[in-house]
């Protein structure tokens, strides 16, 4: 991809590739604890709700800051703030002892950190061709997904032997040299607006909701990670023990659909002849059906409910680019962050009621269970569907 020595604001694929490991790294940081929750349990007294929901809901309330304020600031000015806040974050939590400074370094952690993902979307969704925004959003797509099982791994492989701190410095040194490099960058070209009214910006959300494109999107973007956080609740109460004595862990059933987050990178091909929504429709459809074969093959096939769980998961990576992409086209370039921030509220605020949707169907078969998630999603494809004859099949810029 060549970029433009006469466009300052053209971001060349280096910069482009930095910023994909750096969402991957900001996004892996919701992950990283999983794998030593036990050992944080014994060493420092907090719990998951401590380490994982204060950093996720934190992460969650902060897109509805940062998006918006991209839109007033720029969206370099707040990148690089946040990737330095983040930075300080981080490292405080990685010297922190007791668990209520580990609570509050999450807490802060999670705040810094959603300064970056949708702001980084809204980046890049509005610099280079159509070709080069496609791929962009394919790839950070990829790192958001992927983020959820190589956060784990890294954070098992590096905290587990040696702790907290010793996976983190690694990823102190990626958004240090991240915000350098963006840092560099020009000011935006939108920069300028200042603070000065900035709370009239969430005047616009009524706005954003009444569009029924982006109703379109937002609702099968709540529901796609809870049914995601869910599934793989209910697979390890239920089935637990069944592949534990087969030799298969938890990190395993979930290392099988590795592939499937390579998806987005297949959205992007395709996307541009099928438009976004159509996209979408195709994901989430693959997804329920991924929902509905591992009902069908339940506890007595467990090789054929994993491979259905592959088709699960390439269908959220149908989904996802899809979705950011419907977002970024069909939102106003004045609220743009704002539009973007919503999706990923959203996205994360499902996520985080996975674990509730997975209490309230844990006294149900495992069967009955993933037909209910099946539904949920074959109705959010039904319902993205009838929007798809008003919409132009293809991508639009903006």
């Amino acid at each position: 991809m060549k970029v433009s020595a006469s466009d300052p604001q053209a971001v060349g694929t280096g910069l482009r590739a930095l910023m994909v490991v750096c969402a991957l790294a900001v996004v892996s940081l919701l992950y990283l604890p999983l794998p030593i929750l036990d050992v944080l349990k014994q060493t420092h007294g907090i719990d998951a709700t401590g380490m994982v929901s204060s950093f996720g809901f934190a992460y969650a309330a902060g897109f509805l800051i940062f998006g918006p304020l991209s839109d007033r600031l720029g969206r370099c000015t707040v990148m690089v703030a946040g990737l330095l806040a983040l930075v300080g974050a981080t490292a405080v939590l990685a010297v922190a002892s007791t668990s209520l400074s580990l609570m509050i370094g999450r807490v802060l952690q999670g705040l810094a950190a959603s300064s970056f993902p949708p702001v980084a979307i809204a980046y890049l969704a509005e610099r280079g061709n159509p070709r080069q925004r496609v791929w962009s959003v394919a790839w950070m797509s990829t790192a958001f997904l992927s983020a959820g099982l190589l956060g784990q791994i890294y954070g098992g492989l590096v905290a587990g032997p040696w702790g907290l701190a010793a996976a983190f410095w690694p990823l102190c040194l990626v958004f240090t040299l991240t915000a350098w490099c963006l840092w560099k960058k020009p000011a935006d070209t939108q920069a300028g607006q200042g603070l000065s009214g900035f709370f009239s910006n969430y005047k616009a959300i009524g706005n954003v909701l009444a569009d029924a494109r982006l109703r379109r999107v937002y609702l099968p973007a709540f529901f796609l990670l809870m049914c995601f956080v869910a599934f793989y609740m209910t697979l390890d109460s239920k089935l637990g023990m069944q592949f534990a004595q087969l030799g298969i862990s938890p990190l395993m059933t979930r290392g099988v659909v590795a592939p499937a987050f390579l998806m987005p990178l297949l959205v992007a091909v395709v996307m541009p002849k099928l438009g976004p929504q159509r996209t979408l429709c195709a994901g989430l459809v693959c997804a329920a059906t991924g929902l509905a074969l591992s009902a069908w093959a339940g506890a007595e096939h467990l090789t054929a409910l994993l491979g259905s769980s592959f088709l699960f998961v390439a269908g959220l990576g149908i989904s996802v680019p899809s979705l950011i992409a419907r977002v970024a086209g069909v939102s106003d370039t004045s609220v743009r962050g704002l539009a973007v921030s919503l999706y990923t509220f959203v996205l994360f605020i499902g996520a985080s009621l996975g674990p509730w949707l997975a209490q309230q169907t844990a006294d149900m078969a495992l069967q009955d269970a993933y037909l209910l998630f099946s539904g949920l999603l074959f109705g959010c494809a039904i319902y993205a569907f009838t929007g798809v004859k008003k919409m132009p099949a293809i991508v639009r810029t903006g």
